[in-house]
């Protein structure tokens, strides 16, 4: 009883006007909070929409493996991307592992390594035909690991071994499709080839990371010639040539782009603009100018020769770790999201990016190449489970984006639009009333607690 009355004394101490003021701030509290949170659902609402022969295998036919971004079905075991996208991809067929380096001869055939295993492959989109090359037992636990094409159409190799355990392997080997016969070249000073090149001459150049070397050998004698690339430990990768004849190449670790000039015998390196960049694969357009990816950074950059001079470009898709790049012959610059799992493009007159979704979900697009004869973009798909080449139509993509760039708005997306905005405006007069409301009678009630 003493807390029943005790309740009741404690009422009757509050005047009518005061439990009404009482009653009304706490309904003008629910409203506001109601139409707050009506506020953010319709905001949410908007926002939806050795010589050896390589023994070839039987053409594998790819027929019908050319599918569209909407034709994989759940057996694939890929996750589709919801976004529209021109990427079109092509299943690799049963026996190859995912590809990795790649490379586009003159007739357009797309020559390519495994990630795994000891296969050279080749696809001819004429004929939607797989061929593969085995590489030959006598060379050992070993697999093929970047490729270039030389002036003749043999393909040059560099290669890894794919067992743990076993030794490197300091071999730099060819691959001729006339024959399909392979040919190992034993390299001197357990210098280990990595990444490659042949210049405009028909020489080859490769760098050796582990020696901190850059090598070159004639093509018609086969000597072999190396040069100590003056940074320590800068561990180079990438390497191009360009037209007039000088060698380039990114020194990761020092932060440098590398240049060589042969006839001279002399390194010149250059410091890049952002520290830690992580300076990747080179590309050289036809004005000379030497581009490369940031991997850290996420940033393309660019080195003009002539000026001495860096540029840099964010991605605009953070985190996306940039791998490889090409030119293509009207200035734009393609490139690979390693993370990010997009093709991006970027236009340096423009300023603009484009970015294209990949179909297959954490594909880790590996390294890329221009059939410039087609005007198509090609490249690898790195991850285990992917086992697809990605191929998009440059002339088809770039109209696409630039007609959705240049669209106008159509009267529904305009009414839509005013709908929106009058929608957002009359919510917020609705809460500043009830705001107001609410103040005033605060303001009366503790009037009228004094009175």
């Amino acid at each position: 009883m003493s807390k029943i009355f005790g309740m009741t004394k404690f009422f009757k101490v509050f005047p009518m006007r005061t439990t009404f003021s009482f009653i009304l701030r706490k309904t003008t509290c629910s409203l506001i909070l109601f139409l707050y949170g009506t506020l953010l659902c319709g905001g949410t609402a908007f926002a939806q929409g050795e010589h050896d022969h390589g023994k070839a295998k039987d053409p594998a036919s790819a027929k019908d493996m050319v599918m569209s971004p909407h034709d994989h079905g759940a057996s694939m075991g890929q996750i589709q991307s919801a976004t529209p996208t021109p990427i079109k991809e092509v299943a690799l067929p049963e026996g190859l592992s995912s590809a990795q380096s790649m490379a586009i001869d003159s007739t357009g055939r797309i020559w390519f390594t495994e990630k795994v295993g000891k296969k050279l492959a080749v696809y001819d989109p004429e004929k939607k035909g797989f061929t593969t090359y085995s590489l030959p037992d006598s060379w050992g636990k070993m697999g093929l690991s970047n490729i270039t094409l030389g002036l003749d159409g043999e393909i040059w190799f560099t290669v890894t071994r794919w067992i743990e355990g076993t030794e490197e392997p300091h071999i730099l080997g060819r691959f001729s499709p006339a024959d399909g016969y392979f040919t190992k070249y034993d390299i001197p000073h357990n210098s280990i080839p990595e990444e490659l090149t042949v210049d405009a001459k028909g020489t080859i150049w490769f760098l050796a990371a582990n020696k901190n070397y850059l090598y070159r050998v004639d093509p018609k004698t086969f000597a072999l010639k190396g040069y100590l690339i003056p940074t320590a430990n800068g561990n180079p990768k990438s390497i191009a040539a360009d037209q007039k004849g000088h060698i380039w190449f990114a020194e990761s670790t020092a932060n440098k782009i590398g240049e060589f000039i042969p006839e001279q015998e002399v390194f010149y390196e250059h410091e890049l603009l952002t520290q830690f960049a992580n300076p990747g694969k080179i590309s050289i357009d036809k004005q000379g100018r030497i581009w490369f990816v940031e991997m850290t950074a996420n940033r393309i950059g660019v080195f003009t020769p002539e000026l001495k001079r860096f540029d840099e470009v964010i991605i605009p898709t953070p985190s996306s770790s940039p791998v490889a790049l090409v030119n293509d012959d009207n200035g734009n610059v393609w490139f690979l999201e390693y993370k990010g799992n997009k093709v991006g493009v970027f236009n340096s007159e423009k300023a603009v990016f484009h970015e294209y979704d990949i179909p297959s979900f954490g594909s880790l697009p590996a390294d890329i190449a221009i059939d410039r004869k087609r005007s198509i973009l090609w490249f690898t798909q790195s991850a285990t489970d992917a086992k697809r080449l990605g191929m998009i139509s440059i002339n088809e993509a770039l109209a696409e984006s630039n007609k959705q760039n240049n669209a106008p708005q159509t009267p529904s997306e305009e009414k839509a639009s005013n709908g929106s905005l009058s929608k957002w405006l009359a919510y917020l007069v609705v809460i500043i009333g009830i705001a107001t409301l609410g103040v005033w009678l605060a303001r009366r009630s503790r009037k009228g607690g004094h009175s």
